[in-house]
């Protein structure tokens, strides 16, 4: 089978996000969650794992791995597919497989079926073999190892001192202006944020558990008025912040304000992520734990987001809707919520 695709900024960011939202639909019962700073799997796990992490270590075999980080290092073989999004993405053992790969520094060691990378720079060492086929989007990328099927590849630069049973090679042009540059980079940017949110929500959710499922539950109670007020409530917050910060005495007050106003709006699709999540998951009657049931919903909501024009809209019900729950139940529940102990 012949793939071809020219992959451009946002489509990158959706494929990876379907890709995920793939891998977890049909495993969702068999998926292990680890989350920090360091992350090292040192035993072997017969399971899918999610990994979100500043550094992580694959050093003992696992089933499938979705790993979001800022250093990523496979050691050891994963006898399924591996889905990775980070800053440096070093795969030194073998993928049974498909690898989905995205980053800054790509470096490919081990086996794998069929791969599908984008990044910065992407090298594919003499030590791999790809049994099918392989594309490859990027600013450097070298081969040298051996692509049994197509190898197909858009960059601006491309080195082949390996092998593929055919190779389309097409040069990425006009990446050297400012404003390629700036896409790129608000590319990179927007990865980050929402792996950044997806981390946030993930430490929420384990360390205040009670007040999240306070609010979540709140947005599935009265979604349609949560939004009108919500709506409402920002429109009035954006006046009310405007018109003491021209003030001397109302600017600390303004300030104070303007703070926990962002932070409500930044927090407020994390609730409804979880919402979405819930909603799928009773939909298709699937036993789970909260922490697998938010992830879901985060990736389903993320991927609304990337739909033209209407993405901007569902971002607005969403932000809105998130924002009128947590007010709902601060209003309702500040009692429990000032005194409750995790």
């Amino acid at each position: 089978m012949e793939l071809k695709l020219t992959l451009g900024g946002g489509m990158k960011r959706l494929i990876i996000l379907s890709l995920l939202l793939i891998l977890l639909l049909p495993n969702v019962q068999a998926l292990k969650m680890l989350s920090g700073d360091q992350v090292s799997i040192d035993s072997p796990i017969d399971d899918d794992v999610f990994v979100v992490g500043g550094t992580v270590n694959i050093n003992a075999p696992v089933a499938s791995a979705v790993i979001a980080g800022g250093t990523i290092i496979i050691n050891a073989p994963v006898s399924g597919d591996v889905f990775a999004a980070g800053g440096q993405i070093s795969v030194n053992s073998d993928i049974e497989g498909k690898i989905v790969a995205a980053g800054g520094d790509i470096d490919l060691r081990g086996d794998a079926k069929n791969a599908v990378i984008a990044g910065g720079n992407i090298n594919i060492h003499s030590t791999s073999v790809i049994s099918r086929d392989a594309v490859i989007a990027g600013g450097n990328v070298s081969n040298a190892g051996k692509i049994l099927g197509n190898l197909t590849v858009r960059a601006d630069n491309f080195q082949n001192t390996g092998s593929a049973g055919s190779v389309d090679f097409e040069k990425s042009e006009g990446l050297q202006g400012l404003e390629e540059l700036m896409i790129k980079m608000m590319n990179i940017l927007y990865i980050l944020i929402t792996v950044g949110f997806l981390i946030l929500g993930i430490v929420l959710l384990k360390l205040f558990p009670t007040q999240f499922l306070m609010v979540e539950e709140e947005v599935r109670k009265s979604p349609v008025k949560n939004t009108l007020v919500g709506f409402v409530l920002i429109i009035a917050s954006v006046i009310l912040i405007s018109l003491l910060a021209v003030t001397i005495i109302g600017f600390p007050v303004a300030l104070i304000m303007g703070m926990l106003f962002i932070i409500a709006l930044m927090l407020s699709t994390l609730f409804v992520s979880f919402a979405v999540g819930r909603k799928i998951v009773d939909l298709f009657k699937v036993k789970t734990n909260d922490l697998l049931i938010f992830v879901l919903g985060f990736i389903i909501l993320n991927l609304l987001f990337r739909i033209p024009y209407a993405g901007v809209l569902i971002g607005i019900v969403a932000i809105s809707l998130g924002f009128g729950a947590i007010i709902y139940a601060l209003r309702k529940n500040w009692q429990s919520i000032t005194t409750s102990r995790v």
